[in-house]
């Protein structure tokens, strides 16, 4: 079978997982889906997707397996058992892993896969729903060359680029660098908002000035210009799902030895805004935590 018609078995139908398994259906590929709650999965069939029963159907009758789900125990969740990926029989697999999950875990599946006689890549996605809608993520990758460049193709129905950051685990350790800039940005952005605002000005006076800005332009806070001034946080990107990945940084910072005091501030901030219930929120929510926090 050539790669253009390769089968591809899709985990994770959530706000990214469904779009990027419709981009594949309608590239060519024969997709087959499946999702936790299955009742999800249900919408896959308009682009032409069967919908599995269980992680071993879906597994044992595709050439790629894509997982794009929450954490890592969610995949766990979907390995074993007598319904689970690994109890296929199917040898000729690659199992690309697009979760964003911690570095351990990653090198865990690796082994299990390898153990299976399967392939696997590790590649975690920058980019959000906008991006994702229209295939121009940014794909990291870790693993073996000869795996990435049989994937490349497949890959680039997905997104606009792949950068190969090195052997497995790779390509998880860069999306949880690149996170960790973007963690940072939000919560510099929603502090000058509301400073801004504890100062009497106007915060859409911070939005014109970074328009103007060379520096500071950039379609990141363009993205959250409506969120701050409309208190619109319906989610791109969760606030419980960004959480998750800060403390991923700062627990493989601990690993490696390295201080990340500014992220660890991060990660309080976002820990009392989950706790004010806002995990569901767009990760922008953070702006009313800190707004909450204001003495009068």
């Amino acid at each position: 079978m050539s790669e253009s018609l390769a089968s591809v078995g899709f985990i994770g139908l959530g706000i990214m997982g469904m779009p990027m398994a419709g981009h594949l259906a309608r590239a060519g590929h024969p997709v087959t889906v499946f999702n936790r709650t299955l009742s999800k999965a249900e919408g896959a069939r308009s682009f032409g997707a069967r919908v599995a029963g269980n992680p071993r159907d879906l597994a044992s009758g595709c050439r790629y397996l894509i997982t794009m789900v929450t954490d890592g125990d969610a995949i766990r969740g979907m390995m074993e058992g007598a319904d689970g990926l690994l109890s296929t029989e199917k040898r000729d697999l690659t199992w690309i892993q697009m979760s964003t999950i911690d570095v351990p875990s990653t090198r865990e599946f690796a082994e299990a896969a390898e153990k299976k006689g399967w392939s696997f890549l590790d590649c975690p996605v920058t980019g959000s729903k906008k991006q994702v809608e229209a295939a121009e993520l940014i794909l990291l990758t870790g693993g073996e060359p000869k795996v990435l460049e049989d994937c490349r193709p497949l890959l680039l129905r997905l997104g606009k680029a792949v950068v190969h950051a090195g052997g497995v685990g790779a390509g998880t350790a860069l999306k949880l660098c690149m996170n960790l800039v973007v963690a940072q940005m939000t919560t510099a952005l929603a502090e000058a908002a509301a400073l801004a605002t504890a100062e009497g000005i106007d915060p859409a006076k911070v939005f014109e000035v970074i328009k103007q800005s060379p520096a500071l332009d950039c379609g990141y806070f363009r993205i959250k210009e409506e969120a701050v001034l409309k208190r619109n946080f319906t989610p791109a990107f969760s606030l419980v799902n960004m959480l998750k990945d800060v403390r991923f940084m700062t627990a493989e910072a601990g690993r490696r030895g390295l201080p990340l005091p500014v992220t660890s501030a991060v990660q309080s901030v976002m820990e009392k805004s989950l706790s004010e219930g806002h995990g569901p929120d767009d990760l922008m929510s953070v702006y009313l935590t800190l707004r909450r926090g204001r003495k009068e």
